[in-house]
C-alpha cells in the first residue's frame, strides 16, 4: 500500500506540473483547451448529470469507444476505475464484472434499461460480458455502489447500463466494416440509421470470431439489433427496440487448471441464445408532469456440455462430467410518474412488476462415485414474481447543493420483502472548482434459481443476501476544466452471503464480508488534441471471522490511458493496465496466490473522407499472465480493419 501510495503521489505531482506547464504554453500561444462535456447518466431513473452525482459514476461514450478501438467489451471495461473484469481463459471463457470487490452476481447489468442477469447459471446469476459486441453500443454507464434503491434485486454491488445506438436525423447514414487479426480474430459489422425530427430508426448487425481451441478456447458471436421511435412533440413519444445474439464458445472448465494444468484436455462447449425486446411510451400531459410506461422481455437459453475436471489432490477433488439445457424468461412492466417541483426538484414515483420463469434439464455423471454409481438428474423449474414500488428524488435547492434520495420496496414471491433506501449529498464550491460528496445505500440479492432449485447442491431455505454501503468523495477541477481529480473512499458490509457447505453438501447463508477501499482518478486534457487519464483502485476484502481469502479480488489496479490526435485524420490510443496479486483456486493446485501482471494495448486510426483504416496491437509486450490458475493469456496479437460510412 505504501508503494502504491508513493506511485500515486508521484503521478499526481507530475500531472500537476504538466498541467501548469501545458496551460501556460497554451496561454502564450493564445491556444484553447477543450474541456470534457458534462454527460447525462440514464442508469438512474431520474436522469442526472455526472457533475451532480454523489456516487462513483463512469460513462464511456461512443467517441471514446471508437478512439479506443478495443476488440471486445471485456477489453474496454477493464480500464474503468473500481471495476475488475476477469475472463476464464481466452475469448470463449465466461467474463465477469467485480465492482469494488463485489461478486459478479451482485452487479446488475442492463441493456437499454432491461435486466439481463440470468439466475439459472451455476455461478449465481451474473451476466457474461463476452456476449456483447461493441458495434451497437452507444455508451456504457457504471454506477459503483448499490443501486438497489433504483432497481432492487441484484444491484447491491453496482449497476452497468449498456445503451445501444439509436437513429439520428435528419436523413440516413450507413456504415460497413471488416477487421481481422492474429489468433483467428475476425469481425464484420454493418449499421444503418436515420430519420426525421419525429421518426427515427436504426439497425445493426455484427459477426465476431475470436480465439482458437489450441490456445484454450474460441468464441463465435452473432448479433442483430434495431430500434424505431416516434416523437410527435417534446416529451411525448413511443419507442420500440429489440436485440438478439447467438453465441457458441469453447473453453476449459473453471477450476480445471486451464491450458497449463488441466489433465483432461477436452474443452467445455456452450451454445446460447439471448433476446431482449420491448417498448415504451412517454407522455407529458402538462409541463410539470411526465408519465412513462414500459414493457420488456428477456429470453435466454443455453446448452452446456462439460467434460468435468479429473480428480486432484485438493478440494473439491473433482467436478463430474455433465450436460445441461436451460431456458429463462423475464417479463417486466413498469409505470412511473415524474413531477417537476419548485427548488429545481424532480420527484419520481413508480411501480414495477417482474415475472421470472426458469427451466433446467441436466445430468451429472456420478457412475464412479459412491454411493451414487449412477447418472443423477439436475432438473428443476422455478417461477418468481416480484411487485415493487419505488421513489426517487433529486433536488438542487441552491445552485451548489445537490440532494439525492431513493427508496424501493420489493415483494418477491416465496422470499421475505426487502426495502432498499439510499441518500446522497453533493456540494460544489464554484469559485475553487472543488466538490464534496457523500452517499449511503442498502441493497439485496435474492438467491438465484440455481441456488434454490438445483437438486444436488440447492437449498430452498436460502435467504436473500444484503448489504450496507457508505462512500465519501472529493472532486477538484483545475485550469478551466482541463484537469480533473476524483477521490472516492468506500465501505461496504455484505451479510448472509451464499456459500457451499461441504458438511451438508449444499449452499447455505453464512458468510459476512467487509470491503473497504478507495478510487483515485485523474483526467488531463493537456492540449486540444491530447487526452491523458490515470486511475488507481485499492480494494481490501475480508471474510469476517475467517482466514480464508476471497477468490479473484486483487487489492491494487492501475490504468493509464492516452489519446492523441496529431491531425484531423489521425487518432492514436495507448492503454496500460496493472493488476496486483490476488488469490485463486483450482483442483490441481488448491488455493494459490497469483502473480501481479500488466498489459498494454495500442491502436491507430486514419480517416480519409468516408473511409477509416484501423490498426491495433493487443497485449503489446506479449505478457503471458493468468487471471485464473492455468488459464494463460494467448499473448500479443495484431489487428487491422477498414470501414466506410455513407
Amino acid at each position: 500500500m505504501r508503494l502504491a501510495s508513493g506511485v500515486a503521489t508521484a503521478l499526481v505531482a507530475s500531472i500537476m506540473m504538466m498541467a501548469s506547464t501545458g496551460f501556460a504554453q497554451e496561454d502564450r500561444d493564445t491556444g484553447t483547451v477543450v474541456t470534457a462535456p458534462d454527460v447525462e447518466v440514464t442508469a438512474y431513473r431520474l436522469p442526472i448529470l455526472v457533475s451532480e452525482t454523489s456516487q462513483g459514476v463512469s460513462v464511456v461514450t461512443r467517441e471514446e469507444i471508437e478512439a479506443r478501438n478495443a476488440s471486445t467489451v471485456v477489453q474496454l471495461m477493464r480500464e474503468i476505475p473500481g471495476l475488475y473484469v476477469d475472463q476464464v481463459g481466452g475469448p470463449g471463457g465466461v467474463a465477469n464484472i467485480h465492482i469494488r470487490g463485489s461478486d459478479p452476481e451482485q452487479v446488475l447489468v442492463l441493456i437499454d434499461g432491461v435486466r439481463v442477469n440470468d439466475p439459472m447459471l451455476s455461478r449465481g446469476g451474473s451476466y457474461d460480458l463476452s456476449s456483447l459486441d461493441l458495434v451497437d453500443v452507444e455508451r456504457i454507464e457504471v454506477i459503483r455502489g448499490s443501486g438497489s434503491a433504483i432497481y432492487g434485486a441484484d444491484a447491491m454491488g453496482g449497476v452497468v447500463n449498456i445503451v445501444t445506438r439509436r437513429g439520428k436525423g435528419p436523413g440516413a447514414q450507413a456504415s460497413v466494416g471488416i477487421e481481422g487479426g492474429g489468433q483467428d480474430y475476425g469481425r464484420a459489422t454493418g449499421t444503418v440509421s436515420g430519420g426525421s425530427e419525429k421518426v427515427r430508426f436504426s439497425a445493426n448487425a455484427s459477426a465476431l470470431q475470436d480465439g482458437k481451441d489450441e490456445d484454450g478456447g474460441s468464441l463465435d458471436l452473432k448479433t442483430v439489433s434495431g430500434s424505431l421511435s416516434y416523437n410527435p412533440s417534446d416529451g411525448n413519444g413511443i419507442g420500440l427496440f429489440a436485440r438478439h445474439n447467438e453465441r457458441e464458445s469453447s473453453s476449459f472448465p473453471d477450476f480445471s487448471g486451464g491450458i497449463r494444468l488441466a489433465t483432461n484436455r477436452e474443452l467445455e462447449q456452450r451454445k446460447a441464445k439471448e433476446t431482449v425486446y420491448g417498448g415504451d411510451i412517454t407522455l407529458r400531459p402538462q409541463d410539470t408532469l411526465d408519465l412513462k410506461f414500459m414493457l420488456s422481455r428477456y429470453e435466454r437459453s443455453e446448452d452446456i456440455t462439460s467434460p468435468g475436471v479429473a480428480f486432484g489432490p485438493n478440494p473439491p477433488f473433482f467436478i463430474p462430467e455433465s450436460v445441461s439445457s436451460s431456458d429463462f424468461t423475464r417479463d417486466s412492466a413498469l409505470v412511473s410518474a415524474t413531477a417537476f417541483l419548485p427548488l429545481d426538484s424532480d420527484l419520481m414515483l413508480g411501480y414495477e412488476y417482474v415475472k421470472e420463469d426458469g427451466v433446467n434439464r441436466g445430468i451429472l455423471d456420478l457412475t464412479f462415485v459412491p454411493p451414487f454409481f449412477s447418472l443423477v438428474p439436475t432438473d428443476f423449474d422455478l417461477v418468481r414474481k416480484t411487485d415493487s414500488v419505488f421513489a426517487e428524488l433529486k433536488s438542487r435547492p441552491v445552485q451548489s447543493l445537490t440532494l439525492q434520495f431513493g427508496y424501493r420496496h420489493d415483494s418477491p414471491s416465496d422470499l421475505e420483502d426487502e426495502s432498499s433506501p439510499s441518500a446522497g449529498i453533493r456540494y460544489d464550491f464554484v469559485t475553487t472548482g472543488t466538490s464534496l460528496k457523500a452517499h449511503y445505500s442498502e441493497g439485496f440479492r435474492p438467491p438465484s434459481f440455481y441456488a434454490l432449485g438445483d437438486p444436488v447442491v440447492g437449498n430452498p431455505e436460502l435467504k436473500s443476501e444484503t448489504s450496507k454501503g457508505y462512500e465519501v468523495g472529493l472532486e477538484q477541477v483545475l485550469t478551466n476544466g482541463a484537469l480533473r481529480f476524483i477521490l472516492n473512499a468506500f465501505w461496504t458490509d455484505y451479510k448472509n452471503l451464499i456459500d457451499f457447505d461441504p458438511g451438508t453438501n449444499s449452499l447455505v447463508n453464512r458468510e459476512e464480508v467487509e470491503i473497504n477501499g478507495a478510487e483515485f482518478e485523474a483526467r488531463w486534457l493537456a492540449l486540444a488534441n491530447l487526452d491523458l487519464g490515470f486511475n488507481y483502485t485499492y480494494v481490501k476484502s475480508e471474510i469476517v471471522n475467517s482466514t480464508d481469502k476471497l477468490r479473484n479480488r486483487p487489492e491494487d489496479k492501475v490504468a493509464f490511458t492516452a489519446r492523441y490526435f496529431p491531425t484531423e485524420a489521425w487518432q492514436l490510443a495507448w492503454t496500460t493496465l496493472y493488476i496486483g496479486e490476488f488469490f485463486d483456486s483450482s483442483i490441481p493446485t488448491g488455493d494459490i496466490k497469483m502473480d501481479s501482471y500488466s498489459r498494454t494495448d495500442i491502436s491507430a486510426a486514419y480517416t480519409y473522407k468516408q473511409v477509416m483504416l484501423t490498426f491495433a496491437v493487443d497485449n503489446l509486450f506479449d505478457e503471458r499472465y493468468e487471471q485464473y490458475v492455468g488459464f494463460v493469456d494467448p499473448g500479443v496479437r495484431a489487428r487491422a480493419g477498414i470501414s466506410a460510412r455513407f
